[in-house]
């Protein structure tokens, strides 16, 4: 690590004297880095607090904080953090909700209205596809989820295609692209979205973006991050999320949603199905919004890219619906028995 030159801010001279940042931080993040730290009056000990960048991260920069004492994350929002449908206020209270249950990392301190925060640094393995559909994994991400869902969140509610259609304004705007098939597989959604909407499915507090590098294994407990989306929600986005995401089978599908619900019905199974093929329209949409916008200003975990991360969910979406019609999984996907837990 090569100590930056020091930046010129507002912030006071003890503070910027001490923040050293690796040479791949820019200038604007450092500046705005120094000054939540002196706003914040946070000077942990007597030694240089150093700064690197963590991969991930679309609407926002994330860094970590070392120091002698103890190692946090920081997260800096873009300025037009919410072009992508967030609240960030809402995001914090949800991650600070979840921290007390144990859940997620607590947060320290908090900026507001820019949606700036420093959070307890998780050390732990930030999971990957292969990771979440490993056997042993399932039964700690669904005990995490199950704590999550039996708590309600009322600052905000969350409409997985409500937020769909924001991300399709979103990319239309910016001039993103989409793969040939999306027009076709999106007429087929929006058949799905009054069903769901008469359901009376269960709802409670969702993340709503899960992602799997929004999981860290920790070594006693599986916890999450990024709680941009989240809000009160059908339980089911949540299970159609993870399993869509790690790209799990129809068969470590089932596996997983009755580790959840051992009464597992095939009405429950097509929710999840209808909700996996929408989320992953979502996603394309979302990386189209992004990619235009946030190409040149994230940190991206290896081997990902908002291309790849299209390409993927197209191809889940077009093979879902093709292994399940639209018209079987929508006369199933409407009727929650008493007592489903999703």
């Amino acid at each position: 690590m090569t100590p930056a030159a020091s930046s010129t801010n507002p912030g006071s001279g003890d503070t910027q004297a001490r923040c050293v940042f690796e040479d791949d931080v820019p200038d604007l993040v450092r500046n705005t880095a120094v000054n939540l730290l002196d706003q914040w009056h946070f000077l942990p000990g007597e030694r240089d607090i150093r700064f690197s960048i963590l991969p991930g991260g679309a609407n926002n920069i994330n860094l970590v904080l070392r120091h002698d004492d103890g190692k946090w994350a920081l997260k800096i929002r873009e300025p037009d953090a919410s072009f992508a449908g967030t609240s960030v206020t809402a995001a914090i209270e949800a991650q600070a909700m979840a921290a007390s249950f144990g859940l997620a990392p607590a947060v320290i301190a908090k900026c507001l209205p820019e949606g700036h925060f420093m959070s307890e640094f998780v050390e732990g393995e930030t999971l990957r596809p292969q990771h979440i559909r490993h056997p042993s994994m399932a039964p700690r991400i669904v005990d995490t989820l199950k704590q999550l869902h039996a708590h309600h969140f009322s600052p905000r509610k969350f409409d997985i295609f409500d937020d769909l259609r924001g991300f399709m304004a979103g990319a239309a705007k910016l001039g993103g692209s989409y793969p040939t098939s999306y027009a076709a597989l999106w007429e087929i959604a929006q058949r799905f979205e009054s069903i769901l909407a008469g359901a009376n499915a269960p709802v409670g507090f969702g993340h709503n973006d899960l992602v799997p590098q929004n999981f860290i294994a920790c070594s006693d407990s599986v916890k999450m991050v990024d709680f941009d989306y989240a809000g009160e929600a059908l339980l089911a986005i949540d299970l159609a999320s993870v399993t869509s995401q790690a790209e799990m089978s129809d068969d470590e599908t089932t596996t997983f949603l009755r580790l959840y619900d051992p009464n597992l019905d095939r009405n429950q199974i097509a929710r999840v199905q209808v909700l996996r093929f929408v989320n992953a329209l979502r996603e394309v949409a979302w990386a189209a919004m992004a990619e235009p916008f946030m190409a040149a200003k994230t940190t991206l975990l290896d081997g990902w890219s908002y291309r790849s991360h299209a390409d993927v969910n197209i191809r889940l979406a077009e093979a879902l619906i093709r292994e399940n019609p639209a018209d079987e999984l929508a006369s199933k996907a409407g009727f929650v028995r008493p007592g489903a837990l999703f």
